[in-house]
């Protein structure tokens, strides 16, 4: 039975779409994005929220509640999973839908489908709840209004939420939110009545989720008023990784970043549990490479550069995917981690490390960019001036692909034009502006550069002329200055010392690069400042062992690690889960080949690793178009040492049918086997299926000799790139992730 199939044809005008391909919802396009398989209760969605909706079923209003937890911890994929078990548990409750709507904040289309499901059902709801839904209504109602109008309106209408029910907190809450995220459009015109409205809840409910709101509201401008409120946000909803995360933006903005890199590896191991327990890839999470590649950084800022490395290279060891984890989509974690770890090892100096890291292509230009300029700074530093010139020569050679216009570059343009709309210029008289150079042309000159101070014959006359030169370059002052230094120029190196970040690898550069230049008294002072930061610093750095030895005289080095009572009870971080994503242990399933012969999954993966189709039959067009598509790509799979196998819902009699698709003669044989299951009890073990709706899906997974599964695909559509697949599978069975 479908989701949503009980419903009275009367009470309710669902728009089921007409013969639906096989994986697709026969409730609208809407329904085949985001989860399809049932929800769970999970602990820590927020106690405090209380949300009573119409339905005499108790359990849809557990969910419910916890929808609503989940909504105010930004946690939408699991939000809508919550909503759509309420609507499966009560196909009459019109509050589902409502919040399918909210969980789809940032997808107006799919948004606008979800409300538009729950006015059929409105007469059975509330008043209150017809508040709740008119608000959605109202919002994405097709008229001429503006953003700013809509957004003003949707604030009016959470305001006589607020005025006819004063005692729902989640009125006031959801008010809260959208006057803040509505930010852009509607500025607010006091952060304080805001805030004065946050009293308000908390004083009814001190564990509220609606802490979160609190740190946004005041971490672009005031970070310190919502101190109180990081040491509750996490606690107040353990369950939702974000939670934890946003107390990081409060302490990383009053530099306390010892309780930033908690927070943040609190989100981490919370979010790597769930993954691992649902079966969900890393980069399918919101935020989830955000708060990784923050984490990174703030190790650095600890000067915990293992730690740092070793989460960038879990991040680039992380299973790739083309709509959500390739090199070429920033934000990602295989873009972030290339990024912060060749900055993580540039920082603390670990030339070795650098320098075998960046011996391997990226396969991507713009990180190849990076990568080569990073190799030429490890040869550098290593003194080989052979390597430094092969780097450069290989840079040189590099064919960058042309750079997309960035938003901000586009509107630049746009106002250039206007500027020149009204003729006030000739175009004689314009100027041509300077063109600017690009991220390769920076990397060439610095090389050079750093040809030019490792090669003895060439002058420190000639070395400043070339340093001169950079100066309005990319390169870090820090980095600066020791050119200059190693150019024989110390009051210069000196003076960019001045100027350093006043962090601890900016403190230390300076403590060093004074001393260096003849300023003993002026390191002094900077080395009192590194002493203060450095309490959580690797002792092995080449730095710390540095610094040891030219300034510290006696056991306070470094300063103990400041102690605070003002961050809540804190759990075990250990209690929250690990650290870094790893696979998990695939689920073993069960079908028949086509002689009927029962075989499990371990029978194939025991000998190989294995890529394994779900696909709905032969009379499927999308799932033949893969099984072709893979079949071209078998010899590639089999020199690569990956095999093939197909499973199908159909009996064995019908699925031998695929080889009149795949134009094979009666006796050819196939070229991987066909399993069936018309029992779809695999299907549903791989998560290869819509719970609510009752419907199969297509679903690609790769399950290595060890039984655990490195990458899957589970869609309403079959996944058909297999150059991507062969490639990323190749990739992650190389890397030996515990």
């Amino acid at each position: 039975m479908r989701l949503f199939v009980p419903l009275l044809a009367a009470s309710v005008a669902l728009s089921h779409a007409a013969d639906p391909l096989p994986g697709h919802s026969a409730h609208g396009e809407a329904f085949n994005e985001g989860p399809r398989q049932a929800a769970v209760l999970i602990q820590g969605c927020g106690d405090a929220v209380k949300f009573p909706i119409t339905t005499k079923n108790s359990q849809a209003q557990q969910f419910f509640t916890q929808g609503v937890g989940q909504l105010h911890g930004f946690w939408y994929y699991e939000a809508e999973r919550s909503f759509r078990q309420v609507a499966a548990l009560d196909p009459e409750c019109a509050m589902a839908f409502w919040g399918m709507a909210m969980a789809n904040v940032n997808n107006e289309k799919r948004a606008k489908a979800f409300i538009a499901k729950a006015a059929p059902l409105k007469s059975k709801a509330s008043a209150r709840e017809k508040l709740w839904i008119g608000m959605l209504e109202t919002l994405y109602r097709d008229d001429k209004r503006d953003k700013k109008q809509r957004s003003l309106d949707c604030i009016r209408d959470l305001e006589n939420l607020v005025q006819e029910y004063p005692e729902d907190i989640e009125a006031k809450a959801f008010l809260v939110w959208r006057i803040w995220f509505s930010r852009t459009e509607a500025p607010m015109s006091s952060s304080q009545a805001v805030d004065a409205l946050l009293d308000q809840i908390f004083a009814a409910s001190p564990d509220h989720p609606a802490h979160h709101y609190r740190i946004h509201l005041w971490d672009s401008s005031k970070p310190v008023r919502a101190v109180t409120s990081a040491a509750r946000c996490g606690q107040a909803a353990p369950g939702i990784a974000h939670m934890w995360h946003m107390p990081g933006h409060t302490y990383s903005k009053l530099k306390r970043h010892d309780d930033a890199a908690w927070q943040q590896e609190a989100s981490t191991r919370v979010d790597h549990a769930y993954m691992m327990r649902g079966f969900i890839l890393p980069d399918q999470i919101h935020n989830y490479a955000h708060n990784e590649e923050w984490l990174v950084r703030t190790f650095n800022e600890l000067g915990r550069a293992k730690d740092a490395a070793a989460l960038a290279r879990s991040l680039i060891a992380n299973p790739r995917h083309p709509a959500t984890n390739t090199l070429d989509k920033s934000g990602t974690s295989a873009s972030y981690g290339r990024t912060r770890l060749i900055e993580t090892l540039t920082k603390w100096e670990l030339w070795d490390e650098l320098s075998a890291f960046t011996a391997t292509p990226a396969g991507h230009p713009a990180h190849d960019i990076t990568r080569l300029r990073a190799a030429g700074l490890a040869a550098y530093h290593q003194n080989d001036a052979k390597m430094l010139a092969a780097v450069l020569k290989e840079l040189e050679a590099l064919k960058p692909a042309p750079a997309a216009k960035s938003e901000a570059a586009a509107k630049d343009d746009s106002k250039k034009k206007e500027d020149t709309k009204g003729g006030s210029k000739s175009k004689g008289d314009a100027k041509p502006e300077a063109k600017k150079p690009d991220d390769k042309a920076k990397a060439v000159s610095e090389l050079k550069m750093l040809t030019a101070l490792l090669t003895p014959k060439v002058t420190q006359e000639s070395q400043r002329k070339l340093l001169e030169a950079l100066k309005d370059s990319d390169i870090p002052k820090e980095r600066l200055a020791r050119y200059w230094l190693k150019a024989g120029d110390k009051t210069k190196a000196a003076d960019l010392a001045k100027n350093f970040p006043q962090d601890l690898a900016g403190s230390i550069a300076k403590a060093e690069l004074l001393q260096a230049a003849g300023k003993p008294d002026e390191a002094k002072k900077a080395f009192a400042e590194v002493q203060k930061l450095a309490f959580a610093m690797d002792r092995d750095l080449p730095a710390f062992q540095r610094l040891t030895t030219a300034f510290a005289k006696d056991a306070t080095w470094p300063a103990p690690a400041p102690k605070r009572t003002d961050t809540g009870i804190r759990p075990e971080l250990d209690s929250l889960g690990p650290m870094h994503w790893h696979p998990p242990a695939a689920p073993v399933f069960e079908a028949v080949d086509l002689d009927a012969k029962a075989v499990k999954s371990t029978d194939f993966i025991s000998k190989k690793p294995t890529l394994f189709m779900f696909y709905l039959g032969h009379e499927c067009g999308h799932c033949v178009e893969q099984i072709q598509a893979f079949s071209k790509a078998k010899a590639d799979f089999d020199k690569a040492g990956i095999q093939l196998v197909a499973v199908t819902i159909e009996p064995s009699p019908v699925a031998r049918n695929i080889r009149a698709k795949l134009a094979l003669k009666p006796d050819a044989p196939l070229p991987f086997p066909i399993l069936c299951d018309s029992s779809l009890e695999s299907f549903k073990a791989v998560r290869a299926h819509d719970d609510f709706e009752k419907e199969n899906l297509h679903a690609t997974i790769l399950i290595d000799t060890q039984g655990r599964q490195r990458w899957q695909d589970i869609s309403y559509i079959p996944f058909t790139d297999t150059k991507f697949i062969l490639e990323e599978a190749k990739r992650l069975l190389a890397i030996e992730k515990p």
